[in-house]
């Protein structure tokens, strides 16, 4: 599968579950496409690309960079299906506020166990926990 047939298939749906993506669809060069999802309150931006024909979803570190991220691969998807689900999967439990969000205001927004950050902490380093809902 080519890239542009690779990125029409997950976009398409992604969409389709979430019909609120739409708007938020950035078309690039080579048939990649990416999905910039603000947070209700603008503080943190869900990001999908579908660049090297995988699926990656993470935060946005600013307009044009990933910050922490996962490819839908290292999940053990290897299939446009099995990637496309899941990318679903995973944006559900994100936006479904069913993971907890890590704040840091060094390293930015990621996703993990607070506690294991937390060992890693740096001197002034500030870490908070939260959800999507209420970002």
């Amino acid at each position: 599968m080519e890239q542009k047939e690779f990125s029409d298939y997950i976009i398409s749906g992604l969409i389709r579950r979430y019909p609120q993506f739409e708007n938020c669809c950035k078309f690039k060069s080579h048939g990649i496409i990416d999905i910039e999802y603000k947070s209700k309150q603008g503080l943190v931006t869900l990001r999908v690309t579908t660049q090297d024909r995988e699926v990656t979803i993470g935060f946005s570190a600013n307009e044009n960079q990933f910050g922490f991220h996962l490819h839908m691969s290292q999940l053990g998807a290897s299939t446009p299906d099995e990637r496309l689900n899941e990318a679903i999967n995973f944006i559900d439990d994100i936006i479904g506020d069913k993971e907890t969000i890590i704040y840091s205001n060094i390293d930015g927004y990621m996703l993990g166990d607070i506690d294991e950050i937390r060992k890693y902490q740096q001197p002034d380093e500030l870490i908070a926990a939260t959800v999507w809902s209420k970002l």
